[in-house]
């Protein structure tokens, strides 16, 4: 399972068939979940290092005011994953707040991490090739997210791992999770960004089953909530 990104606010994933190759202190209880995790023996990431460097990547998402010489004013600011042009009072109220606008994005992933963690799925940062910003592997029940995509930001990093969490939910529920993941059945979102993630020369040789994995993972990777529900229902 792959994610591919073309810019910062246009994030592309693919699926590549496994088998054939207010700041610090909201996450101060988070060290005794990991140390608990560690006596299991399982590779995780270490959640208070990844809050510190997200909340850093947070404060360079703030919208920026640019002061042009004939008096006027621009804005100028990052999407989130899938959204689209906001109105000047969000602009506004995103300056306001800073990185804080992003904090329940950071609470989310700390919430999916654990989870992830309590069902001892391995999981790290690491440099992937090719833009792959994430990467589900069945056969070492591993979850790997590139390390750019923490520069990238809470939003970012949120709807990658979203993506990836739910092809683990498809793996199990393809029958364990070290199977290839199967689709679950759930509706599927035809939008024109999903159609144009799935041109990606990375599907050219895919069967349209194999595409219809990754257009289940697309569709509801962005559905607050949907990731964890479906590993919560398919993975023991």
């Amino acid at each position: 399972m792959l994610f591919f990104s073309k810019q910062l606010n246009s994030c592309l994933l693919t699926f590549i068939v496994v088998f054939l190759s207010s700041c610090y202190g909201q996450y101060s209880r988070v060290s005794e979940r990991e140390s608990i995790v560690n006596n299991k023996n399982i590779e995780i990431i270490n959640l208070n290092n990844l809050m510190l460097r997200l909340l850093k990547s947070d404060e360079k998402l703030t919208p920026k005011v640019v002061f042009n010489k004939d008096g006027s004013s621009t804005y100028t600011y990052i999407k989130r994953p899938g959204e689209g042009e906001i109105d000047l009072k969000e602009i506004k109220k995103r300056i306001l707040l800073g990185s804080e606008f992003y904090r329940n994005d950071r609470k989310k992933i700390v919430n999916l991490l654990t989870r992830i963690n309590e069902l001892e799925i391995n999981n790290k940062l690491d440099n992937l090739n090719n833009g792959v910003l994430g990467l589900w592997v069945p056969s070492k029940n591993l979850i790997v997210v590139d390390y750019k995509v923490v520069d990238m930001g809470s939003p970012a990093f949120l709807d990658v791992l979203r993506h990836e969490v739910i092809h683990i939910a498809q793996s199990c529920y393809g029958g364990s999770r070290n199977a290839f993941p199967k689709r679950i059945g759930l509706p599927l979102e035809f939008s024109k960004e999903i159609n144009f993630n799935l041109t990606h020369r990375a599907y050219s040789q895919n069967p349209e089953e194999v595409k219809n994995i990754e257009r289940e993972a697309f569709s509801y990777s962005k559905v607050d909530g949907a990731a964890i529900k479906l590993l919560n229902r398919f993975c023991e």
